[in-house]
C-alpha cells in the first residue's frame, strides 16, 4: 500500500503539485513564518544596533554596523517582500495582468523601503543636515512610493474592467492555466535556490565588509536583480504560450509590452538613483497606459466580441 502510494506520487505531474503546495493552509502557514522571522530579524537588528551603539565586547570596531535604530526598519520589509516575491510565484496560474500587477507592488515595497535606508545614514539630532540634498533625498524615495502605488491602484482598477464572465469551460484555458502551474512549480524552485544562493553571498560580503571596510552590498542586486531576470524570460515564454492559443493582436501586443515593462523594473532595481525610481515610474506608468489601450480596444459590441479576454489571463 505505502509502494502504491509512493508511486502515484512519482506520477503526479508538476502542475498537479502546485495545488499541493500552494493550498491555502499552506500559504497561511508560510504567513506565520515570514510574520515571525520579520518580527525575530527586527528585534535582532535592533539588538545588533544597541549593541554596537555602547560598544559591547568591542563589537563597534569589528561590525562597523550603522548605529541608527531606523535602520533596523529595514530588516523586518525585506523579509515581507520576499513574501510578496513568492506570493508572485503563486499567482502566475491566476492571471497573467495580475503577475505584472505584483511586479508592481514589489518595486513600489521596494521603493519606499528605500526611505528607512536613506533615512537611517543622517543623524536626525543635527540640524546641520537638514539640507536641500537631504529633502531632495528623502523627497524622491517618498513621491516615487507614493506615485508607483497611485499607477499601480490604477493598473488593478483598469484590469478589473478586462474581467469578463466565462459563460462555458474552454480546453484551450484549462491547458493554458496547466502550462502556467507547471511553470509556477519551477520558479518556486529556482526562487529557493536563488534564496539560498544570494543569502549565502550577501553574508560572505557582509563578512568581508565588516572585516575590511567598505561599503555595505545593496540587497536589490543581490537576489532581485537575478530573480527579475528570471521574470524576464517567464513573460517572454507567456508571450510564446499566448501566441500559440491566440493569435490576436491585442494580447499579442499586450503580453509583449509586459515584457518591456518586467525589463525596465529590472533597470530599477539596479540604476543609480535618482533613475531608479525614474525607471520604476516609467514601467509602471508604461503598463497602465498598455491596460487602459488594452481595455480601449477590447470595448466593442457584444456581437463582435471575441472570448479571448478571460481565455488566456
Amino acid at each position: 500500500m505505502e509502494k502504491e502510494s509512493r508511486l502515484s506520487i512519482m506520477h503526479i505531474p508538476l502542475s498537479g503539485w502546485y495545488d499541493i503546495l500552494f493550498k491555502a493552509q499552506n500559504i497561511a502557514r508560510v504567513e506565520r513564518w515570514i510574520i515571525g522571522f520579520a518580527l525575530f530579524g527586527f528585534a535582532l537588528h535592533l539588538l545588533l544596533i544597541f549593541l554596537v551603539k555602547h560598544d559591547f565586547w568591542g563589537l563597534a570596531s569589528i561590525l562597523e554596523l550603522q548605529a541608527n535604530y531606523l535602520k533596523a526598519i529595514y530588516t523586518p520589509f525585506s523579509i515581507i517582500l520576499f513574501y510578496e516575491v513568492l506570493m508572485l510565484v503563486v499567482i502566475l496560474p491566476k492571471s497573467i495582468t495580475n503577475f505584472i500587477g505584483k511586479q508592481y507592488e514589489i518595486i513600489t515595497l521596494i521603493t519606499i523601503r528605500s526611505f528607512f535606508h536613506d533615512i537611517a545614514d543622517y543623524d536626525l539630532d543635527k540640524p546641520e543636515i537638514y539640507t536641500f540634498d537631504f529633502l531632495k533625498t528623502i523627497g524622491l524615495d517618498l513621491a516615487g512610493a507614493l506615485v508607483l502605488f497611485f499607477l499601480t491602484i490604477v493598473y488593478y482598477r483598469l484590469f478589473a474592467k478586462t474581467q469578463k464572465p466565462q459563460l462555458k469551460p474552454s480546453s484551450r484555458r484549462t491547458r493554458f492555466i496547466r502550462i502556467k502551474k507547471t511553470a509556477a512549480v519551477v520558479l518556486s524552485l529556482l526562487l529557493l535556490a536563488l534564496s539560498v544562493v544570494s543569502l549565502t553571498g550577501w553574508l560572505n560580503q557582509l563578512y568581508d565588509v565588516s572585516m575590511h571596510g567598505g561599503h555595505f552590498p545593496n540587497p536589490n542586486t543581490v537576489f532581485y536583480k537575478e530573480f527579475f531576470n528570471v521574470m524576464i524570460f517567464v513573460d517572454v515564454f507567456l508571450l510564446i504560450l499566448s501566441f500559440i492559443y491566440s493569435g490576436t493582436y491585442d494580447i499579442i501586443f499586450r503580453n509583449a509590452g509586459f515584457v518591456i515593462s518586467t525589463i525596465l523594473v529590472r533597470i530599477a532595481l539596479t540604476a543609480e538613483k535618482p533613475f531608479n525610481i525614474y525607471f520604476a515610474l516609467i514601467a509602471v506608468f508604461f503598463g497602465v497606459l498598455l491596460i487602459a489601450l488594452f481595455v480601449f480596444y477590447n470595448q466593442k459590441p457584444v456581437h463582435a466580441q471575441v472570448d479571448t479576454v478571460t481565455d488566456l489571463e
